[in-house]
């Protein structure tokens, strides 16, 4: 498809979630070479597999040791933290009551003073390993990321002298939703065997706009270093797909799917050996329950220690009726399994009468613009794949709860990819919408003057738009997607651009035609869109009196600047056109207002060059 270019920042704020279990754990090595004064070695002479060398909970402040970076940015161990509960939530750990460690990052972004950051918490005794050979590390933790900020946990072996790096949490989207999740590391590599280990947290933003890249904040409890179980898998991705091996390769996911576009789902996973063995026979596990029922295996692997391996089911899934459908993924092996709690993964989705839509339902951020395009009129929306030839009638919008959001105008848009062109395809747009009060929220749904076709095979773009201006509106963003599925188009842009570690846009797909259901006549006359829309050169709008009255066209730019008007005087009933010229407009959307006596009507336009 055609190449789209990357807005890397996005202004979004709003609710918080919570997410499945997921690590990420790309490594580096890092020297120090610096002199330690720590205390002995803590040590736990039981050494079962699963029993404990040393845990924390940071009811104990001083068992930790805090490092500010030259800016004075620095971690706190507190056990509440309401100032951030609008941005982060609240933590959620087993004895958060007793205290936890955090690096609260919104507040410099909120004060607008935010410096580059680099900060350590580290627990400050060092731990023997002596003859473990396989350790796993575990904590838990709340995480919220922003744009550039990276968390690690850094483990030495020899009291500091070398630090190695995991990187946790590299996949969570900016402004994405806020996770709480329990985390197992196998740091074996680094502390087995060896009697002088060391564990601290690490929290970087050094990205090249500090001024505007602070993270949300990371908090982290219940540390314990731990001997390995002999057998231990950690399931860390669930994926449902379908369209695999079509437009895009590995398919996208659908949480509501309307009859008629039912196809067959593919159930992939990835697990990680964890434990001091090798997991024989590792497989991944599917079952489906609720309005219909499906049970799937992988094919299976043996994984060494440490190892981690991407699986799917050897087959396929299709719903055969409207309802809920319950998944739940799971992973095993021919030893079983010591420890369970970190096996299983669930979703849930819904086949309907009509309702198509690629988020969860749930709200988790939101989006009013990016930042080259401030103030400035945006669309922004989901691709979706047509299995079936269809219609799409309606689109429902979820947009925040933010009061500026009360009076703003908002509109939907379908774009159908051309292959020969290799672009996307304007198709129709609704008439504009005016949020009220009421809609603070909610779903907004909004109608197309005429249904449009999609066959099967396509691939189309659904856009919610607005028109800028000092207090954008919001709409809703829901669950982590697929990077380049998400576009959109800035003021005046051809090209669409994507969002880096996107969430999906909440919108949904009515795939019905409105189009047979009448409204009673409110007017004495009947204004029609402009055609062609978008247009360059020539448009026509077409427009009907039932009795005599004064005629007259304003048009303005998003802005609100007045750029053409045409006065008409009297007019007698009849048919009557006026002949646009795309001379008389720069590129940009624009909007005209009929005043036919004492009525108005506005309609919308895009003038493309």
């Amino acid at each position: 498809m055609k190449k789209v270019y990357l807005l890397a920042s996005v202004f979004a704020l709003s609710a918080t979630s919570f997410a499945q279990l997921q690590a990420e754990q790309n490594l580096h090595t890092i020297s120090e070479n610096v002199e330690s004064t720590r205390p002995a070695p803590a040590y736990n002479a039981d050494r079962a597999p699963g029993d404990d060398i040393v845990s924390d909970d940071f009811s104990v402040p001083g068992n930790w040791t805090m490092t500010p970076d030259g800016n004075g940015n620095t971690w706190e161990i507190v056990n509440t933290y309401p100032s951030i509960s609008t941005y982060w939530g609240a933590m959620a750990s087993t004895t958060a009551a007793n205290g936890y460690a955090i690096f609260n990052g919104v507040q410099y972004l909120v004060a607008g003073t935010v410096t580059a950051q680099d900060v350590t918490v580290d627990y400050n005794t060092t731990i023997d390993c002596s003859g473990i050979s396989n350790v796993t590390l575990e904590f838990e933790q709340r995480y919220r990321a922003f744009n550039s900020d990276q968390v690690f946990v850094e483990v030495s072996g020899d009291n500091g002298g070398n630090w190695t790096q995991w990187e946790m949490n590299a996949s969570e989207p900016g402004n994405g939703p806020t996770i709480q999740t329990l985390e197992r590391i196998d740091i074996s590599a680094v502390a087995g065997n060896q009697s002088q280990v060391l564990v601290r947290f690490r929290w970087q933003e050094l990205g090249a706009d500090p001024g505007f890249g602070s993270g949300y904040a990371w908090g982290v409890d219940d540390f314990r270093v731990f001997e390995s179980w002999d057998y231990d898998q950690q399931i860390t991705s669930n994926l449902f797909r379908s369209g695999v091996g079509l437009s895009y390769p590995s398919g996208l996911e659908y949480y509501k799917i309307p009859d008629e576009q039912i196809t067959d789902i593919e159930f992939s996973g990835q697990t990680q050996n964890l434990g001091a063995q090798i997991q024989t026979g590792a497989k991944l596990n599917v079952e489906v329950s609720g309005a219909g029922t499906y049970t799937g295996t992988s094919a299976t692997v043996d994984l060494a220690v440490g190892a981690a391996d991407s699986l799917a089911t050897t087959t396929n899934f299709t719903p055969s009726a409207l309802g809920t459908y319950n998944i739940s993924w799971w992973v095993d092996g021919t030893n079983g399994e010591e420890v369970t709690d970190n096996d299983t993964l669930y979703e849930v989705i819904e086949v309907t009468d009509y309702e198509y839509a690629r988020d969860n339902g749930i709200i988790t951020s939101s989006i009013g613009n990016v930042s080259t395009n401030t103030g400035a009129p945006l669309t922004i929306g989901n691709v979706f794949n047509i299995f079936a030839d269809g219609t799409v009638g309606a689109v429902s919008i979820r947009i925040t709860d933010d009061a500026t959001n009360d009076g703003q105008i908002m509109f939907a848009q379908v774009m159908i990819y051309d292959a020969g062109l290799d672009e996307y395809v304007y198709a129709d747009v609704t008439p504009d919408y005016t949020v009220s009060g009421g809609d603070l929220g909610s779903y907004v749904k909004l109608y197309f003057d005429n249904a449009i076709q999609v066959s099967a095979g396509d691939d189309i773009l659904v856009l919610a738009g607005h028109y800028g201006g000092g207090t954008e509106l919001r709409f809703g963003l829901s669950n982590a997607t697929d990077e380049q599925t998400v576009l959109g188009y800035t003021s005046g842009a051809a090209t669409p651009f994507f969002l880096s570690s996107p969430s999906a846009v909440m919108m949904t797909l009515d795939m019905r035609d409105f189009t047979s259901i009448e409204d009673a006549p409110v007017n004495n006359f009947n204004i029609g869109q402009n055609a062609p829309n978008p247009f360059d050169n020539t448009s026509i709008i077409n427009y009907t009196l039932e009795e005599a009255a004064n005629v007259s066209v304003e048009f303005v730019d998003a802005a609100g600047k007045v750029v053409k008007s045409i006065n008409n005087g009297v007019q007698t009933s009849g048919a009557y056109q006026i002949n646009l010229s795309g001379n008389d407009f720069a590129e940009g959307v624009y909007f005209y207002t009929f005043t036919i006596g004492e009525q108005k009507i506005t309609k919308r336009m895009v003038v493309t060059k």
